[in-house]
């Protein structure tokens, strides 16, 4: 019997453009493409270009981010038989081929729970992303990645609270703490984060993300909750990359007040976020004794 493959895209104010070229480069390599649509101002724009390309379009009440999209498109598929789901952002674009590549490299090694594709990064039409060779890693972004449902179930699945940032990072790190492997693949995927520029920190380039004071907030709460539960391994890496993020915020971006200010509060409302995820999902200390 033939894998069956879902597709999902999750929506929140997308350039409809953008978001068109993402479905026209994804739904003829799968066998479904669900849209996720996180109550967006051009929401019947949305829902027309759903219509005219025959694509079945999710309407959420309000913004569930992405950890709400990814846990129901997970449901969904497990669900409805499906061996597979790819799942994308809205402002990224699959190459020709991307899934099937994908799904050869994942049938390869039966310990595999996820593939990614790699993310090729562009800022004013220059490419900043570095190829590389096929290899495993401790955690890929969600966006263009292939993930097994049945071990994905396994693992307990997306906790719809962390609504966004650090969320791939945490459920790879459960599905290593599982068994399970993860491969970053040199497939290319489009991919945009945040509002990149390039800018030259002492005698380095580095890419300014611009993202928004809500975004800020988010990275900080949840890149400390998954510090608390993967303490081996993200600690040491969430402290450099906070002081990477306050760095460019401070030299190169603007609202420096107003993202400053969200990180604190995310730091300030992650005990008591983090209390409640442990409380609620025990999956996030069965597995986890290595880490504490």
């Amino acid at each position: 019997m033939k894998d069956k493959v879902l597709a999902t895209i999750t929506t929140y104010n997308p350039e409809l453009d953008l978001l068109e070229r993402n479905i026209d480069a994804v739904v003829n390599q799968v066998d479904k493409l669900l849209v996720y649509e996180n109550a967006s101002k051009n929401r019947e724009e949305i829902v027309s270009l759903c219509r005219d390309k025959g694509v079945e379009i999710i309407l959420n009440d309000k913004n569930y981010g992405v950890s709400g999209p990814l846990h129901d498109g997970l449901e969904y598929a497990s669900d409805n038989g499906y061996s597979y789901i790819c799942t994308f952002d809205q402002d990224s674009v699959s190459s020709e081929g991307m899934i099937n590549a994908l799904l050869n490299l994942i049938k390869s090694d039966d310990s595999l729970a996820i593939v990614a594709a790699q993310p090729v990064m562009t800022v004013n039409g220059v490419i900043v992303s570095e190829n590389h060779e096929n290899k495993f890693v401790k955690d890929v972004v969600t966006s263009g990645s292939l993930a097994d449902v049945a071990k994905l179930k396994k693992t307990g699945g997306y906790m719809p609270e962390m609504l966004i940032d650090w969320v791939d990072t945490e459920i790879c790190f459960r599905a290593l703490n599982c068994g399970y492997k993860i491969m970053q693949s040199n497939v290319p995927l489009i991919h945009q984060f945040g509002n990149p520029v390039r800018r030259k920190f002492l005698w380095k380039w580095c890419i300014v993300t611009n993202y928004s004071p809500f975004r800020c907030y988010y990275i900080s709460r949840n890149s400390a909750f998954c510090a608390k539960i993967y303490k081996k391994d993200l600690a040491k890496r969430r402290k450099k990359y906070l002081l990477k993020l306050k760095i460019k915020i401070l030299f190169y971006e603007t609202n420096k007040r107003e993202k400053f200010k969200a990180l604190k509060q995310g730091k300030k409302d992650a005990k008591e976020f983090s209390n409640s995820m442990i409380k609620k999902y025990s999956f996030l200390t069965e597995k986890q004794g290595e880490n504490q």
